[in-house]
């Protein structure tokens, strides 16, 4: 549980998730427009921050070394960081410290620190979600009527509701899967009454919730692309991606390709599954070995304050 004593006021984190930092990170994951209504097989392998400039990068690595100093026991509510609920720049300083948690370790920890996307920062930012997941409906960061508001458009709305999704695809707990999925479904019917077309994956949706090699195999085929991509087609697969993430949890109740990297023992049927996928994004053995030795001695390797390559 995060530790509510402490407040963004006087906690040595408020110097770095400031409102500007926070802004700047959602909207570097966003098109610059939010009234347009984009492609979004073409926006979507331009989504992410420009890490070409060096100081982006180093205000990202700097405020996730800090984090990864504060024990999980001593984790302040994320929350406090944030403006109330009900302040119009609420949604998207939400998204933006929902992005630095969740897709921040994923873009700059590499190798052993890897350790530390899901070991650590995959419990702060699911912490968060489930604490703007708990407010009125009308108050969350990814309605679609906050968003309308304040003049998004709908295919920018679906990118932004993607990436606060994304904590609980993430999350190797059924129950937060199934929150995934509720989310999903919510893209999903948007798209089809603004198109007047049914998803397709509707009539595979048994095959789509039991398959639990198909995250690879989707992941490696690659999204519909090009300037004749519909905005429904692109956002029911999308949804589909996001929904072939449940079988796995189901199945083996936790994601068999980090077993590596936090120092997992796998099971004959999770050994079975790594190599039927071709070890799909399994940590190297050179990188296992070094989170076991790690984790013999009941230590974490510190993420160096040097921002890497």
């Amino acid at each position: 549980m995060p530790d509510t004593s402490d407040t963004s006021a006087t906690h040595p984190l408020a110097s770095l998730l400031t409102p500007d930092f926070l802004t700047s990170i959602a909207r570097s994951h966003l098109p610059p427009d939010k009234s347009k209504h984009h492609n979004l097989s073409l926006e979507w392998i331009q989504a992410g921050p420009n890490f070409d400039s060096e100081e982006t990068k180093a205000a990202w690595w700097t405020a996730l070394v800090t984090i990864s100093r504060i024990p999980l026991s001593e984790m302040p509510d994320m929350m406090s960081f944030l403006p109330p609920p009900a302040d119009p720049a609420f949604p998207e300083q939400s998204l933006g410290l929902t992005l630095l948690l969740d897709q921040g370790p994923r873009l700059l920890c590499r190798g052993a620190d890897g350790r530390w996307t899901d070991g650590f920062f995959g419990q702060v930012s699911q912490q968060l979600a489930h604490s703007w997941l708990a407010l009125p409906a009308e108050q969350q960061p990814n309605a679609w009527k906050r968003w309308e508001e304040a003049g998004a458009s709908f295919e920018h709305w679906c990118l932004l509701h993607l990436f606060l999704s994304c904590p609980f695809v993430h999350s190797e707990r059924l129950e937060d899967q199934d929150i995934a999925l509720e989310m999903t479904e919510e893209r999903r019917k948007g798209a089809e009454q603004r198109s007047g077309e049914t998803d397709p994956y509707r009539e595979k949706r048994s095959e789509v919730l039991s398959d639990a090699l198909a995250f690879p195999r989707v992941i490696r085929a690659g999204p519909p692309a090009g300037e004749d991509v519909t905005m429904q087609e692109w956002v029911f697969w999308s949804c589909m991606l996001f929904d072939v993430h449940w079988p796995i949890i189901k199945k083996f109740g936790k994601y068999p390709y980090r077993n590596a990297v936090l120092g997992r023992e796998s099971t004959e049927e999770e050994v079975k599954w790594l190599e039927e996928t071709k070890h799909f994004a399994e940590a190297s053995p050179e990188v296992a070995e070094r989170v076991e030795k790690d984790i013999k001695a009941n230590r974490w390797t510190a993420l160096k304050d040097e921002v890497p390559a």
